[in-house]
């Protein structure tokens, strides 16, 4: 006679099987990115987070901080057609050489750079600091959520 615990093992996993839930989710870039890290690596005193997921398009991101102004997003897979749309939408944008495949920065935008088919985007609000130092913290943030996934 089966077990109570091995039919109830056996029923769920052949629930799941047939269902969305068996598929793999999207990385929780609020998880692999915590916000004490953020913090670190962008030289502030950020407290809390907010998952930003649209499965759909395969965008996973956290905003971090009360104004969630500081954010990091992933798409996968689908990161390269994003990278080529965004890139189109913002014509000043500068290249950034040695960051992923590819990559762009631009005030507006942020940085953005792909890996294969993996597009990550940061952002830093800008404030009193200069261009190289936003750029500096929103590379940091793209290479330390890049190392988590």
């Amino acid at each position: 006679m089966l077990s109570n615990a091995f039919r109830l093992t056996c029923l769920l996993g052949f629930a799941l099987s047939g269902s969305d839930a068996a598929r793999a989710a999207g990385p929780d870039v609020c998880v692999a990115l915590p916000v004490a890290t953020v913090n670190g690596l962008v030289h502030q005193s950020l407290a809390g987070t907010r998952s930003d997921v649209s499965e759909e398009a395969h965008s996973y991101g956290c905003a971090y901080g009360a104004a969630g102004r500081v954010s990091v997003s992933v798409i996968r897979p689908g990161g390269a057609a994003a990278f080529s749309r965004t890139s189109s939408r913002y014509p000043n944008a500068m290249a950034v050489a040695g960051l992923g495949d590819k990559a762009m920065h631009d005030k507006q935008a942020g940085t953005i750079a792909i890996f294969g088919d993996m597009a990550i985007d940061a952002f830093v609000p800008q404030g009193s600091m200069s261009d190289a130092e936003t750029l500096a913290m929103e590379k940091a943030l793209i290479l330390a959520a890049r190392s988590k996934l």
